[in-house]
């Protein structure tokens, strides 16, 4: 008993926890070491029974509850040399001790679970390595016997998500899981944490039962087209709200901004919208006229980007009969007259001309237009809402934009997310854009696969909402209409997420003054540019230019 003191007088018993103990024997049942709670004679007095029993029942190991104050749970391992022993002190509110020296069968119970041909569990710790599989899963995958121990989940089991659990923290409860492109399985990931960090991941994978689940996924989704069919037969399946609605998205930042729209829209002020492109601000324009006393009437929008500086001005100005060479007999009424009563939105006004700004202020100071070559001033009531993608400091610093015209712009200023600060809006605007593309084209709506929308979050979006819709509906034409899948997003590798896209912007420069150049043939070239950048679809070039689709047929049939 000498090695069996030298043992015990070499472990450190501060660092220890008097709740918990090591009690080890050799095979003739002589202490070789004791730690913790295992050093109290009346706790190994206690276990010793319990023990001898199991050693009776001849098993190499497992777990039996020790009766008591405090009861104790004894997980033993019995080998040729030693009997090892781990004592844990079960406190009142610990649900596993409970259960184990509650149910006389515990051990059973755990056991079923780990055994089930019903279901499967696999466990993974935080970095994702294998650290169980049950029996019938090794089955299934065609393993041997603790083959895939110590190997990463990913290279043993096709198609796993538990390290994306892992790394997000987030439960996945009954996913329908693919092995080979067809849903056969209902898997449920769930993290494990230990004081408030995820330290691994418990898979259980349903095989008995998935095929209820998959025709209950089938009927949701022929009620969902049923519905999507007789939304499109009373003519309500493209509205255009002027409402929060067309906003997607609950994360934080977007319930800031509809709270702040909310807040905004109801006061007679202008308001400049600030955003990367691609991030909605005509939406935002929208919903802050829709939610005003102005909504009654419609709202009036110019791109200003879109076009050069001496059609820009007769847009925004109008123009009266026979002012200028190639003007319209009749004159045309500019956007703050057609305004009136209204809203007026001017998108990428970071890009206007220091010569339009001058007339902008004065519209703004006192609300009175006068057209090109008329002497008339025209009162007008309108409420502006300004949107540039520009960094408005710098323009401002440089001199490229007046200081006085961004005071009468940003009476009040809203701040618009970029996609990449809000990926947890993703899986809601993957399915809004999925159902608004087979709504306009008569498509079921197809499953769309788990791994779809983690996908996503990951890119970068530089193109942001703009890109994402582009990328979902491609993917959507190259899904055939079945299932949407994490490939279709794949086509043209990684680089087509970091490539931002590139829309129409003041493309169509022409640097010739009335003088030079009268303002029909300063059209002409410009409506003709943008029907040519959009590939001969004239409603596109319309939209991009800021001007109605009628109008631009007009400017057609002059030349």
């Amino acid at each position: 008993m000498t090695t069996s003191s030298k043992t015990v007088s070499n472990i450190d018993t501060n660092s220890s926890s008097e709740a918990d103990g090591i009690w080890v024997r050799d095979p003739v049942s002589a202490t070789l070491c004791v730690h913790g709670i295992a050093r109290q004679d009346a706790v190994r007095a206690r276990i010793l029974p319990a023990l001898e029993a199991w050693l009776l029942r001849g098993q190499g190991a497992g777990l039996f509850p020790v009766d008591g104050q405090p009861a104790l749970i004894v997980v033993v391992r019995v080998v040729e040399s030693a009997q090892w022993m781990l004592i844990k002190s079960a406190r009142d509110r610990d649900a596993l001790p409970q259960f184990l020296t509650s149910v006389p069968f515990a051990a059973s119970i755990l056991n079923h679970f780990l055994t089930s041909t019903h279901d499967a569990i696999s466990v993974v710790d935080k970095e994702g390595i294998l650290r169980y599989i049950s029996p019938t899963h090794e089955r299934w995958l065609g393993l041997k016997p603790g083959e895939a121990l110590g190997q990463p989940s990913q290279a043993i089991i096709p198609n796993s998500r538990m390290t994306d659990v892992v790394a997000s923290g987030l439960a996945e409860i009954g996913h329908p899981y693919s092995a080979d492109g067809v849903a056969t399985r209902i898997v449920s990931r769930i993290p494990i944490r230990e004081m408030g960090e995820v330290v691994g991941v418990v898979g259980r994978t349903l095989f008995k039962g998935p095929e209820v689940v998959q025709r209950m996924y089938r009927e949701v989704s022929r009620l969902q087209n049923e519905v999507a069919r007789y939304q499109r037969t009373l003519g309500v399946m493209e509205p255009e709200p002027e409402s929060l609605s067309r906003l997607v998205g609950h994360s934080v930042p977007m319930h800031e901004l509809k709270k702040d729209i909310r807040l905004v829209a109801e006061l007679d002020v202008p308001v400049l919208i600030l955003g990367e492109s691609g991030t909605g601000k005509e939406l935002v324009a929208q919903a802050l006229h829709g939610l005003s006393a102005r909504s009654a009437r419609q709202m009036v929008s110019l791109n200003l980007a879109a076009l050069p500086s001496s059609l820009l001005e007769a847009e925004l100005f109008g123009y009266a009969p026979g002012s200028f060479t190639g003007s319209h007999k009749q004159g045309r009424v500019g956007k703050f007259e057609l305004a009136d009563q209204s809203t007026v939105f001017l998108d990428e006004v970071g890009d206007i001309p220091a010569d339009i700004q001058v007339k902008l202020l004065r519209v703004l100071e006192d609300q009175t237009v006068e057209r090109l070559g008329e002497h008339r001033s025209r009162r007008v009531d309108f409420r502006l809402v300004a949107a540039t993608h520009q960094h408005m400091d710098e323009l401002i610093s440089s001199g490229q934009f007046r200081l006085d015209l961004f005071y009468r712009l940003a009476g009040v200023t809203l701040h618009i997310p970029r996609l990449s600060d809000r990926t947890e809006d993703i899986p809601e605007l993957l399915a809004h854009f999925v159902q608004r593309f087979c709504a306009r084209n008569r498509w079921e709506l197809p499953d769309v696969h788990p791994d779809v929308a983690p996908f996503l979050a990951q890119q970068p979006w530089p193109g942001n909402v703009r890109q994402l819709r582009q990328r979902v509906e491609e993917a959507l034409v190259f899904s055939a209409g079945r299932q949407l899948e994490r490939r279709h997003f794949e086509r043209g590798g990684s680089a087509v997420f970091g490539r931002p896209e590139t829309p129409f912007v003041a493309s169509v420069q022409v640097a010739s003054p009335f003088g030079t150049q009268t303002l029909q043939e300063t059209m002409r070239v410009a409506v003709r540019r943008a029907v040519e950048d959009h590939s001969g679809n004239k409603q596109r070039a319309a939209r991009a230019l800021g001007i109605s689709r009628s109008y631009l047929y007009r400017l057609l049939g002059d030349y």
